[in-house]
């Protein structure tokens, strides 16, 4: 099969949406598929087309939408179009491709919930929102949200992120008196709320009998907040900023650690939460967010409907091991459902949706034409 993946950001760059296309591309092609990454995303300033060095990956690199459009789509048998809130190059080619009967899925990465009418107004604007593409999002969560912004009675499947993280050997286990160990995996930007975790693991402290630390990977805008925030807060010896790690780097991070903390609120699926889970963690998330799709309150770990009811759950598993090993070690032993083998059948039979909803259209038009008394043929 030849399929397009569409997505205004790639690698380089790191996010959710980046770290999901390069793998669904990788694991397609590893198949023998033929993939091509089409994205705004630039390598070098002087380099307009690289194939991915781990995989049989064409990546092409677009300097604007007029590029963009006059790419031959027609070659690919099926269009992948990946949109968060405002996607202008997903959002145009997927429209641009529905309307001339090629087979396009999309899928939301986003929750579209907090966020005005922006999704819709942007949608709208590139046209995506009134095109025959075929629609999924990452959880149902995310799907749900996406349904209130399309037009009435409009079907949104559930097309979830993937991962094939092998458990670590064994749960660490910490003698009296040792740190507990909280990680926690995100861009450092707002809605990621770092901030707001610093004041829930000040308060975890006060609460708990055991010491307990936290580490902090990742990067991004409110980097040097959180570190004031660090400082102000007396926790420079209690909290660690990594930055930026490699993958390897971060699952042997999360395989020294003793719960994994989500505090976003509007997490459309989780990729970080479910490593961590898959590595044999405890996950304390939202309630109501996309974790909610592989995490189970109270087997996997816990959903809390506030930062308040976050910081009780943190401190009972700092303060009760037993409990702490139960979860982990039923993490750890029992797979996650969101295998890439799973992923990709559930991916094929969504191109098999888009494909027929593309022959649905192309026979209407057909008989529209026979109708009018042109020779469809002709």
């Amino acid at each position: 099969m030849r399929i397009a993946h569409v997505s205004d950001v790639y690698l380089p760059a790191l996010g959710g949406i980046e770290l999901h296309v390069a793998d669904v591309a990788r694991q397609q092609a590893a198949r023998g598929d033929e993939v091509t990454v089409l994205t705004f995303t630039a390598m070098s300033h002087d380099r307009v087309e690289v194939v991915d060095p781990t995989a049989d990956v064409t990546v092409l690199r677009l300097p604007s939408l007029a590029a963009a459009v006059r790419l031959d789509l027609g070659s690919f048998d099926v269009i992948h179009a990946h949109v968060s809130s405002v996607s202008p190059l997903a959002s145009t080619l997927a429209s641009y491709a529905s309307r001339r009967g090629i087979p396009t899925l999309v899928t939301v990465h986003s929750l579209w919930t907090g966020l005005g009418p922006l999704p819709a107004a942007s949608a709208a604007a590139f046209g995506l929102r009134s095109a025959p593409v075929t629609w999924t999002a990452v959880s149902e969560v995310a799907a749900e949200t996406v349904r209130r912004w399309l037009p009435r009675g409009s079907t949104v499947g559930v097309l979830p992120n993937a991962g094939d993280v092998d458990a670590r050997p064994a749960t660490p286990h910490r003698a009296p008196g040792s740190p507990v160990r909280l990680v926690s995996t995100m861009r450092l930007t707002r809605l990621k709320r770092p901030l707001p975790l610093l004041r829930m693991f000040s308060r975890v402290r006060r609460m708990t009998a055991a010491p307990v630390h936290l580490t902090m990977v990742g990067d991004g805008k409110k980097r040097a907040a959180v570190v004031r925030a660090i400082r102000r807060g007396g926790l420079s010896d209690a909290v660690r900023l990594t930055g930026r790690l490699d993958g390897a780097t971060v699952l042997e991070t999360l395989a020294a650690s003793d719960v994994y903390v989500a505090p976003a609120p509007l997490e459309s699926f989780g990729l970080a939460a479910l490593e961590a889970r898959s590595v044999g963690l405890p996950v304390i998330a939202v309630a109501g967010s996309g974790v909610g799709e592989f995490v189970t309150h109270g087997r996997n770990g816990y959903l809390a409907k506030s930062d308040a009811d976050m910081v009780s759950w943190i401190a009972r598993l700092v303060d009760e091991p037993a409990l702490r090993t139960a979860i982990a070690e039923h993490n750890r032993t029992t797979k996650s459902a969101m295998s890439w083998a799973a992923s990709l059948v559930r991916t094929d039979a969504a191109y098999g949706r888009a494909a027929a909803r593309a022959g649905r259209r192309a026979g209407r038009a057909r008989r529209v034409e026979v109708g009018r008394g042109h020779d469809p043929a002709s």
